[in-house]
């Protein structure tokens, strides 16, 4: 849709949320400076509690037996002891019978200090970032156990957030607290006690967090409440009722205005599309949210309808770059953007949104297919440009990738891994490229309708690479295992061969891969597509032909450039 149908909802109020204190001049310094492309590289010794976690992995059979349906989240943020402190309630449901014992996550920066189920204390221990309950009774399959874990401490510090994540204990410009939690790659473990896995989504949480006068909390779904404790303290609650990933679950305190707007949805209903910015910054919300729109049209498009619109879409201004947290994406890209053909847009708030459609609402089980929530959004990011700007942009953007292409394992290294084995530049950069080559030999309508209905289908769903090849087959008489098998199972690549074998003619063909692809050729007669495979072809030009013009495909000629 384009940006002028965008504004026909796009009036844009601003609410204060907090008693008004003016300020001015810049958030003060972010713990990572420009992030150009997550291409940046930050070294930085941490604090002595810093160090590396990860998610995902082999099940261990304690987890095997449960899951986590519902988690009500009550805690008290303290910063200026940079502590937390709490009751988590976890609704168990078992999956397996007569499971006594269940795990869960947490790291042993915190002190557990109860364990209870209807009022009574559950034995416990709380080891290696493990805590270990004894049930009261045995569950059977299909049962429900709500279990109070009470715990307080200091949570890890973010070391380089997002990608080394825990709590930012940051100041705004007029020094007053500004606090996030960011945990994709560690998981929610490093601040409430969870089922730490990707194939464990809770059906809905509630957070309820109580902090200091004057600060406000942003979280996911909707706010509930917002009370005063007493003279010192205040509390909100909010309530998201749609299945969530544990990283994705967020509390952000800062001072804040909220500027809003409100998106149309398919069927005609207004859903509030709200920004929660630090007071100085509040005039640069409309402009934001303006674009905000612009680019939930044009995903849907794409994608098919938000999946959240009984919520909100939510952003909050955040001391570090950015996370894609389900209705409230964090955001702290300094309102920085890139300026083409007189019209803004940007970069951090584009990658982020389209996380709410791979990632939030379509989501992986293993983290082995992580590039469908990587890649499958930075090729958008590409995408996106197509259609705002021209293809030119487009085809700009995808050929910047290949300089942050490492190809040094495969995208999918195997299978049950965790995500600091398989988190790399590829899974962003490589799988939007495989993404760019599937648009191609599918055809763009074909690709994107297809894409459409995929997502549409799968929401709130889990899915993995075989389920998107066997879905895009369904399009194509092309065969395409032997290309998923080609850039995400393994790192050889193809290589364009091109000969003159006499005045005027060409011989080509393929070298590297057992396959044949649809690949154009320029030649002095224009441009034609030839299926090309290890045999050669024999191509009339008189001039040198160009195979593949427009760079479809990632090959080893590619870094001969």
């Amino acid at each position: 849709m384009s940006s002028k149908s965008c504004e026909t909802v796009s009036d844009l109020s601003m609410m204060k949320i907090q008693p008004q204190v003016h300020s001015s001049g810049k958030p003060l310094k972010r713990l990572l400076g420009v992030w150009v492309l997550f291409a940046a590289i930050f070294i930085y010794a941490g604090p002595m509690h810093a160090q590396n976690w990860s998610s995902g992995g082999p099940l261990s059979s304690l987890q095997q037996g449960f899951d986590v349906t519902f988690y009500d989240i009550q805690l008290e943020i303290h910063p200026e002891l940079q502590e937390i402190s709490g009751t988590v309630t976890a609704h168990v449901f078992a999956l397996e019978h007569d499971i006594n014992q269940v795990e869960f996550d947490l790291v042993n920066h915190f002190k557990v200090t109860a364990v209870r189920y209807s009022d009574s204390p559950l034995s416990f221990t709380h080891e290696q970032d493990k805590l270990v309950v004894d049930l009261p009774r045995k569950l059977g399959a299909n049962q429900i156990m709500p279990l109070e874990i009470s715990y307080s401490g200091a949570p890890p510090v973010a070391v380089r957030p997002p990608w080394q994540g825990g709590f930012t204990w940051a100041r705004d410009s007029e020094d007053r607290h500004w606090v996030s939690v960011s945990c994709q790659l560690e998981g929610a473990k490093l601040w409430l006690p969870a089922k730490d896995h990707p194939t464990s989504r809770a059906d809905s949480v509630r957070i309820d967090v109580t902090v200091p006068k004057p600060y406000f909390v942003a979280s996911n779904g909707l706010l509930e409440l917002q009370e005063v404790v007493d003279e010192a303290r205040q509390r909100f609650v909010w309530m998201t009722r749609y299945p969530i990933h544990n990283y994705n679950i967020n509390v952000t305190m800062g001072i804040f205005e909220e500027v809003r707007t409100a998106y149309l949805t398919e069927v005609g209903d207004e859903m509030p599309v709200v920004f929660y910015v630090l007071e100085s910054y509040a005039h640069e919300g409309p402009q934001l949210l303006k674009m905000t729109l612009q680019k939930l049209y044009q995903l849907r498009a794409y994608y098919g309808e938000y999946a959240f619109t009984t919520e909100k879409f939510g952003l909050v201004h955040t001391p570090y770059l950015g996370m894609e947290h389900q209705t409230i994406n964090a955001y702290g890209n300094d309102f920085e953007y890139t300026v083409i053909d007189d019209r803004p847009y940007d970069w951090l708030l584009l990658h982020e949104m389209g996380h709410e459609w791979w990632g939030n609402a379509v989501t992986v089980r293993d983290w082995a297919d992580f590039w469908i929530h990587e890649g499958i959004t930075t090729f958008t990011d590409a995408l996106f440009l197509w259609d705002f700007y021209s293809p030119e942009v487009y085809y700009d953007k995808i050929r910047e990738y290949v300089g942050f292409i490492r190809n040094h394992q495969p995208i999918i290294p195997g299978t049950d891994v965790t995500s600091a084995e398989v988190y790399n530049h590829d899974v962003y950069y490589k799988g939007a490229w495989f993404m760019h080559t599937l648009m191609h030999v599918l055809g763009r309508d074909t690709f994107l309708e297809a894409m459409r209905s995929f997502a549409v289908s799968n929401r709130y769903g889990y899915t993995d690479t075989d389920a998107i090849r066997a879905y895009l087959q369904l399009y194509t008489e092309i065969p395409l295992a032997p290309l998923f098998e080609l850039y995400l199972y393994q790192t050889d690549l193809p290589r364009f061969e091109l000969h003159e074998v006499s005045d005027q003619t060409w011989a080509v063909y393929l070298s590297g891969a057992e396959l044949t692809i649809p690949v154009e050729v320029r030649t002095s007669a224009g441009v034609q597509l030839i299926q090309l495979g290890t045999e050669a072809q024999h191509i009339h030009s008189q001039d040198k032909p160009v195979l593949d013009p427009q760079f479809w495909y990632l090959t080893e000629n590619l870094f001969d450039r």
